[in-house]
């Protein structure tokens, strides 16, 4: 297996952390980004076979992995904070060849990204976008205008009350193995990965290098008007979501397919919102087939 090496680039405010995995020269760029809560190390045994023929980047999301980026709950309204830094990060690597692609919160950053600067990117692959509908976002909006997030908003407290702390990684292994969102991960390695790319060594244990009040500050606000953002990108669109437990509302599907015009759309079968870890052969086969319709192999 290709195993990519630890990089990072410092922007003003701080270092962005990321993983790349070097292909043959010339070969197309993969910028990854990842779920709310989990790191760029966490998809590597999924992302490593694509290596053979693409440059890969995956970055570590700010107030994740280990990324140094200041986190104050604020900077998360809208999820432009992502979209910016992404925006920083493609500026920073460089490259005309470059296909987004990204899991949960993201793929939504990586499609804000790409209709913010679409002539940046060739291709567009997301698996899970998170796309709310207007009446989550609203929810958001009064939920934290009264204060009552916890309560309105059904991921949020659970995110507050995720353990932080471990005595040592086979802990921590314990601990989520076959519980909450790892309950479908098929084999052990994959929470391996997520463990050594989100903790930091604290107080001789380990602590998650996401805080549980920032993964949780995610989930109480939500952008409008996602889905309307298809019709700024004019590439190769392609959308993975899981037949169960998705984070894609179908009507807001469509509203994305249509707004695109053009986008390929695929429900991959016996699988929940983890299915990247759930089917990594279908998200790589798909990676490639978008890349192919783009003429960027």
């Amino acid at each position: 297996m290709n195993f990519p090496l630890r990089k990072a680039i410092d922007f003003s405010d701080g270092r962005v952390s990321f993983l790349e995995w070097k292909s043959h020269e010339g070969a197309p760029t993969i910028v990854f980004a990842h779920a709310n809560g989990f790191n760029a190390n966490t998809y590597r045994s999924i992302l490593s076979p694509l290596a053979e023929r693409f440059r890969i980047l995956a970055l570590d999301l700010r107030g994740h992995g280990m990324t140094q980026l200041p986190t104050h709950p604020s900077m998360v309204a809208g999820w432009t904070v992502y979209r910016d830094d992404l925006l920083r990060f493609l500026h920073g690597v460089g490259g005309d060849r470059v296909l987004l692609a990204g899991h949960s919160l993201g793929a939504t950053s990586m499609l804000m990204t790409a209709a913010a600067r679409p002539r940046s990117v060739r291709a567009i692959v997301l698996a899970e976008p998170v796309i709310p509908t207007n009446a989550l976002v609203m929810r958001a909006v009064i939920a934290r205008f009264l204060s009552r997030e916890d309560s309105m908003l059904p991921l949020v407290a659970p995110a507050k009350r995720r353990r932080a702390s471990f005595a040592t990684q086979e802990d921590a292994l314990s601990a989520f193995r076959g519980r909450g969102g790892f309950k479908t991960w098929p084999r052990d390695d994959l929470i391996v990965d997520y463990i050594q790319g989100g903790t930091v060594s604290k107080g001789g244990g380990i602590l998650l290098a996401c805080a549980p009040s920032w993964e949780a500050a995610n989930f109480t606000v939500y952008p409008f008007g996602l889905a309307k953002l298809g019709r700024h990108v004019d590439v190769p669109l392609t959308v993975l979501h899981a037949d169960r437990e998705s984070s894609v509302p179908t009507k807001m599907l469509d509203q994305l397919a249509r707004a695109h015009g053009n986008a390929h759309v695929v429900r991959v079968e016996g699988t929940t919102h983890f299915l990247p870890m759930e089917k990594p052969d279908v998200v790589r086969a798909e990676i490639i087939a978008t890349a192919e319709r783009a003429g960027l192999l």
